[in-house]
């Protein structure tokens, strides 16, 4: 029960240790250990770790400020589960993030139909969901290309604005489109430190010069895909994916991951036949509103 374990700030030095515990979730849960172990060294945080008898850390939660909210998250350990840690974390959490002004957001790498049930019966409700997906490059690339007569076009200064149309005609009808400007998406894509411009790319009709799609990458990742609605069905996106992976291989990158949302099956379709795998399903929960 958690009176078994003895409760108090993580402290400055438990890196390990975290990563220890993110490891064990992983190996039975999923997700990405180092995302999760990323959100437990904000040095302003609010922490609460539980412990055994012996000192092992088996349960952390940490309430962050990220703009104008509170976010949650926490691990418990799996051999720990279904004795009430988990409930005492997440109501501590809550109380936490009572102290910051704003929304509280709670964010899980790897969200399990146990969990679910605990956010929920706190009053919290999903809002967010997709799958993060990995493959191997140390093996032969997909066999897709992208169909005769399109030409692939890398990022640069002069093709900027042209990312930009086709990622707003690609996503514009999706749910949750932010609506950005072209400055703002641009920021977003290009002002990340792992931004690799070199492994983004346009497909571009090489005879009628009309943009069709195109593929943004980071650091190990494939950031953003999308295809103009009158262009898709046509193995662009797919072909778009295998450049931007044959492109990470020549520089040493031996996997890749990308993200799908929960509400798009296709794209997460062709992933699958790509050779991508589900790793983790990531979640995001907010308080209910009242109607």
């Amino acid at each position: 029960m958690p009176a078994e374990l003895t409760w108090g700030p993580l402290g400055a030095a438990s890196a390990t240790e975290v990563a220890d515990l993110a490891e064990r979730c992983r190996a039975v849960d999923g997700g990405l250990t180092e995302v999760a172990i990323s959100r437990y060294s904000d040095g302003g945080a609010i922490t609460t770790a539980g412990r055994t008898a012996a000192g092992e850390l088996v349960a952390v939660a940490v309430v962050r400020r990220v703009g104008e909210r509170a976010m949650i998250t926490g691990m418990v350990d799996p051999a720990r589960r279904g004795l009430g840690v988990g409930s005492r974390l997440l109501d501590w959490a809550l109380s936490a993030a009572g102290t910051f002004t704003g929304d509280v957001v709670l964010e899980t790498e790897a969200v399990t139909p146990e969990a679910q049930r605990l956010f929920e019966s706190r009053g919290l409700r999903q809002v967010f969901a997709e799958d993060v997906m990995r493959i191997d490059l140390s093996g032969d690339l997909p066999a897709a290309a992208v169909p005769a007569g399109v030409e692939m076009i890398t990022w640069a200064p002069e093709t900027v604005g042209r990312f930009f149309e086709v990622y707003e005609a690609a996503f514009r009808e999706r749910p949750g489109f932010p609506g950005w400007p072209a400055e703002r998406w641009v920021a977003w894509t290009a002002g990340d430190d792992e931004f690799r411009p070199d492994c983004s790319v346009l497909a571009t009709d090489a005879d009628g010069g009309a943009d069709l799609g195109f593929v943004t990458c980071a650091d190990g990742w494939i950031v953003q895909v999308g295809v103009r609605p009158e262009a898709r069905g046509r193995g662009i996106a797919a072909g778009l994916v295998v450049e931007a992976l044959r492109r990470m291989r020549a520089e040493g990158a031996t996997s890749a991951l990308l993200d799908v949302n929960a509400n798009n099956p296709g794209a997460a379709r062709v992933y699958a036949r790509l050779g991508f795998s589900v790793v983790g399903r990531r979640a995001r929960f907010e308080p209910a509103r009242a109607s």
